[in-house]
């Protein structure tokens, strides 16, 4: 009888120059104090170069002038982010210059800014987010190995709505791609292996050249340890996905291993199963990313349209759930809101008083409503105060794709040039009711 078949079990984790641990930093960003006399800078970039070559543009043949300076022209850089981040941080220091508080900070920012982007970003970076305020102390920078729109926004608070969209558009997923000799589960954070766990099993028993009842005992010892293989392998991808909290598992390998694992998989494990694969077992790693990232953004977008069903009934029942800006900012506030839901494209203008955390949308009025100093009212973006507010209150954020899959474009009628673009259902019910919703943990009580 086989009682233990694995001979081997080695876990993995990968060094990675990138921050794979963005939902940890964007919860310790949301609850930065707001500053209002100097304001936080928050960048983002798409970092993926212009071309094949990451480097520089050849430099133009340098002028006299330049030879005799020793001076000469470097190139531009082949990234275009970082061109962009030249321009419009000129234009920042200009309208805040040439002197005070938030001139020197954004001067320092800009200087360590430049300094890690040229000296200490790895080229494997996809996109980079960064939150700073020299005044404060505060520098923030994370490596993403996903582009991230370029934008530059100074403000209170930081601009989250980006980085909370990469997190919540591409969550950790893990794949487990064996055979009946061994097994790797790999978490896959960013399109990048963040982790892995390995395990190898002894070899098969020796088989007999006799047939009949010698044939009939090696087949039914091999299915044995198969089977026996197949509970190790169970047990262990139990433990790294509760450890590792992934709620997406994705199953890839050949039929005799994968029939195996159905029968000794624990419900808690099967039910995050979101497709299957058939991948042979040398299958590297970028191979296997590439093969499971549409089976984990179906996954998302499947997410999505459950959170947007789940709030139309909410609110069609009179049950525990609101839409648009204003009726979502004021649960925010009160501290209901389970889940936020946002389409990707929702901006808005709103206001807040930090001093006594009050909020609302619109324009900042001539008189504070509740009779507090008008200089405390600041002009804030709802699209990044309302992810803010949700993850200081420990709600969680479901952000809405927008953009049909060009796989579906058949279901749709193409669009003349100039007009709008199709939308998902769920975004466009989104849309109806003024691009963001929540659904409640209460009601609140008179």
């Amino acid at each position: 009888m086989v009682t233990d078949p694995t001979r081997r079990v080695r876990q993995y984790e990968d060094e990675s120059v990138l921050t794979l641990e963005a939902p940890r930093v964007l919860a310790r960003l949301a609850v930065l104090p707001p500053s209002t006399t100097v304001p936080y800078l928050t960048l983002s970039l798409d970092w993926r170069p212009d071309g094949s070559d990451p480097g520089r543009e050849p430099a133009t043949a340098p002028r006299p002038s330049e030879r005799r300076s020793g001076s000469p022209d470097d190139g531009l850089t082949r990234r275009p982010a970082r061109q962009v981040f030249d321009r419009e941080m000129a234009s920042l220091l200009e309208a805040h210059g040439p002197r005070g508080a938030t001139f020197d900070s954004l001067t320092a920012d800009a200087e360590r800014i430049s300094h890690y982007l040229d000296n200490e970003l790895d080229s494997a970076a996809q996109g980079v987010f960064i939150v700073t305020c020299s005044a404060a102390g505060v520098f923030e920078p994370l490596a993403l190995g996903l582009p991230v729109p370029t934008r530059l926004t100074l403000a209170p608070t930081p601009a989250l709505h980006g980085l909370a969209h990469l997190i919540d558009d591409h969550p950790t997923y893990a794949v487990l791609l064996a055979d009946q000799l061994e097994a790797t589960l790999s978490l896959v954070t960013q399109a990048t292996e963040e982790r892995s766990v390995w395990l190898e099993s002894t070899a098969y028993p020796r088989k007999q050249k006799q047939g009949g009842l010698s044939q009939r005992r090696f087949q039914a010892r091999a299915d044995e340890r198969v089977s026996a293989f197949a509970r190790d392998v169970a047990a262990e991808v139990r433990t790294a996905l509760d450890e590792a909290d992934v709620d997406m598992l994705i199953l890839a390998g050949d039929e005799v291993i994968l029939s195996a694992l159905n029968e000794v998989l624990h419900a808690s494990v099967s039910e995050r199963i979101i497709g299957r694969l058939r991948l042979d077992i040398e299958t590297g790693e970028q191979d296997m990313i590439a093969a499971a990232t549409p089976l984990a953004q179906q996954a998302e977008r499947d997410r999505e349209e459950a959170a947007v069903k789940a709030l139309s009934d909410a609110i069609g029942a009179g049950a525990l759930g609101v839409a648009g800006p204003a009726d979502t900012l004021a649960a925010l506030q009160a501290g209901q809101v389970d889940t936020l839901l946002m389409v990707d494209d929702f901006v808005g203008l709103g206001w807040a008083d930090y001093e006594r955390s009050y909020y609302d949308v619109g324009a900042v009025p001539s008189s504070h409503p509740l009779a507090g100093d008008n200089d405390a009212m600041t002009v804030i973006a709802l699209e990044d105060e309302l992810i803010r507010l949700a993850l200081i209150t420990r709600a969680q954020v479901q952000i809405v794709h927008s953009a049909v899959p060009v796989g579906d474009a058949d279901e749709w009628d193409l669009p003349e040039p100039g007009s709008p673009q199709p939308r998902t259902p769920a975004a466009a019910w989104l849309d109806a009711v003024g691009g963001v919703g929540a659904l409640l943990r209460f009601h609140q009580t008179d």
